[in-house]
């Protein structure tokens, strides 16, 4: 404030200064760390997602949509608009996985067949947590997604040789015995 006498001739002025120093390193540090987090949530190798009880996906990764074959997090955002229906191979499965985290809040390594854009078939693995307000209504559900096909697709053929291996010892026309040394 400038200081004027009855003439209105300045004599100075008072001021209030504030050390605004802490505030400024915490805005820096908050900066920093929305940084730190946007950049692995963009480079993680695996999908991550929030996505509501409705069914609609509310952000995803460049992961998540490379693994169902979208262009962008956005497309798969904008285009999914019922994940029972248009992910899910089986459709009562979201119901299954909605049910698991309503019960206990998360899950973990729930095994699912998914559809890709394209209409393919993959194999995903999902842990989840619900996230719930300050009254414990359910906000949305956030995780992380693993396409796991070539995983399903050896332990298919392991089986399948297995069962080979089986069949063959089992319906060989001459004696056959397995020894331990």
């Amino acid at each position: 404030v400038e200081l004027r006498d009855e003439d209105g001739i300045s004599h100075g002025s008072i001021g209030i200064y504030q050390d605004i120093t802490a505030r400024k390193q915490a805005e820096q540090a908050v900066r920093e760390s929305e940084e730190k987090y946007r950049h692995l949530f963009e480079n993680a190798p695996i999908g991550i997602f929030q996505s509501t009880p409705q069914g609609r996906y509310l952000s995803v990764n460049p992961a998540l949509a490379q693994i169902f074959k979208y262009d962008s997090p956005g497309g798969l955002i904008d285009q999914v608009t019922d994940i029972a229906r248009q992910i899910h191979v089986d459709p009562t499965q979201r119901e299954r996985f909605i049910k698991i985290l309503a019960d206990e809040g998360e899950i973990k390594e729930f095994i699912n067949q998914n559809k890709r854009k394209d209409g393919s078939i993959i194999w995903t693995s999902t842990n989840a947590r619900v996230v719930r307000d300050a009254s414990g209504e359910i906000q949305y559900y956030e995780g992380f997604m693993t396409d796991i096909t070539e995983r399903k697709q050896a332990e298919e053929v392991l089986r399948e040789n297995e069962a080979r291996y089986r069949n063959l010892f089992e319906d060989s026309p001459i004696s056959l015995w397995e020894e331990d040394f």
